[in-house]
């Protein structure tokens, strides 16, 4: 493939993983592509961590779903794929904004489950235990800054030889 090629393609793909992350990290309620994605690492979660304590199984859903495609990431910035690296660590980026709204809906518990009930919502058993519901709010926010964070540094990854 000749170089010219090569980068309109890399720069559509960006275009279109933007255009599949972006929406879900503006709006993390509104159904993104990646969502039900995004709960099949989560609720793997639940089972991988389950033997270790209630506590590590109630944060296992929202650590796996956010630690695979990081390890995606990790494991293309080995390779020394840059550009694969920046696609993934956008995901990862929707995926911290989706753990972001869960954990803001922790005192409500507004947010419809699978399981339809809301006394399984994961950050309302976390947050409730530690008498910490107060703290979803700014937990939340904090990790919706890294999600946007992830966002900046995914687009970095991406373009990276590209600005060479």
């Amino acid at each position: 493939m000749n170089p010219t090629a090569r980068r309109s393609g890399r720069w559509a793909g960006l275009a279109m993983a933007l255009l599949v992350t972006v929406p879900g990290v503006l709006h993390p309620l509104s159904g993104s592509l990646l969502d039900s994605v995004n709960l099949v690492f989560h609720e793997a979660g639940h089972v991988v961590f389950g033997l270790l304590g209630e506590t590590i199984m109630l944060l296992g859903g929202s650590v796996m779903q956010v630690v695979v495609p990081l390890a995606c990431a990790g494991a293309f910035l080995l390779r020394r794929d840059r550009y694969a690296a920046g696609i993934v660590t956008l995901w990862a980026g929707q995926s911290l904004m989706s753990v972001a709204a869960y954990v803001r809906d922790a005192p409500t518990r507004n947010l419809d489950l699978i399981t339809g009930d809301p006394d399984t919502h994961d950050w309302w058993q976390l947050l409730g235990a530690a008498n910490a519901l107060s703290a979803a709010a700014p937990l939340g926010n904090a990790i919706a800054f890294l999600a946007f964070a992830a966002l900046v540094i995914g687009v970095l990854l991406a373009v990276w030889d590209e600005l060479k």
